[in-house]
């Protein structure tokens, strides 16, 4: 789904004091989350590595994703966020880009348990090697 910056700034002010419904489309987070699923959406001030989180790109896209941990970045600190059902993560987003952590997902609490957060917490690392490593293999390869 796409929406303007404004639409986005209002969902993430009203998901900051009570849960904003979504109906989920796509299949980036699959088997979590199906096309069709009805989530709700609530703002926080931390998001720990294994929450999902719903986020509004530049390009105006809302997205679904699993926070997989925080990057520096030139204008602070980023999120890593990736679907579960992608191969790669997504470009960095800032925290005010963050409209909420899914806190419902087909009327139950949507809960993460240790492991997730331990798996989040490792695709991480392998991002942070990937991107540490980038020019030495480019460079290597040729």
């Amino acid at each position: 789904m796409r929406i303007d910056a404004r639409t986005a700034a209002i969902l993430r002010d009203i998901a900051a004091h009570e849960p904003v419904s979504m109906i989920v489309a796509g299949g980036c987070m699959r088997p979590c989350l199906e096309t069709g699923d009805r989530i709700r959406v609530r703002g926080g001030r931390i998001y720990w590595p294994g929450d999902v989180v719903a986020f509004h790109r530049e390009d105006g896209r809302l997205l679904v994703h699993r926070v997989l941990g925080y990057f520096p970045g030139r204008r602070g600190w980023s999120i890593v966020a990736k679907g579960d059902g992608l191969s790669r993560e997504d470009e960095p987003v800032a925290r005010r880009a963050v409209i909420g952590r899914v806190v419902d997902h087909r009327g139950r609490p949507a809960a993460v348990g240790a492991s997730r957060r331990c798996r989040s917490l490792l695709q991480l690392l392998r991002v942070a090697l990937r991107r540490s490593l980038g020019p030495w293999r480019s460079a290597t390869s040729s």
